[in-house]
């Protein structure tokens, strides 16, 4: 994966502020979107993989709603990202 993926931007959010799913598609309509359009569908199951990888964490909000976060394994994250981001790997 190159750099500044959706994975790679939807890091950059999460790491600015924990977000729901629902939350991170409205910022992207809002802001993100006038540069970089990504659908609700794209945006959840690249949400999931990221989970999956470990590269976010979820906290249980409202009853359906996960609030997700970057997660502290910085050394999951591609270099750009780390770059880009100022996210710098725990000595």
């Amino acid at each position: 994966m190159g750099c500044m993926a959706l994975e790679h931007a939807l890091l950059i959010a999460l790491s600015e502020q924990p977000a729901s799913g629902l939350d991170l598609s409205r910022r992207f309509e809002r802001s993100i979107g006038f540069f970089w359009s990504a659908t609700h569908q794209q945006i959840y199951k690249v949400l999931a993989r990221m989970d999956a990888d470990g590269w976010v964490e979820g906290t249980q909000g409202a009853p359906t709603r996960t609030v997700l976060r970057a997660s502290s394994c910085a050394a999951c994250a591609p270099a750009c990202f780390r770059s880009v981001s100022g996210v710098h790997r725990a000595s």
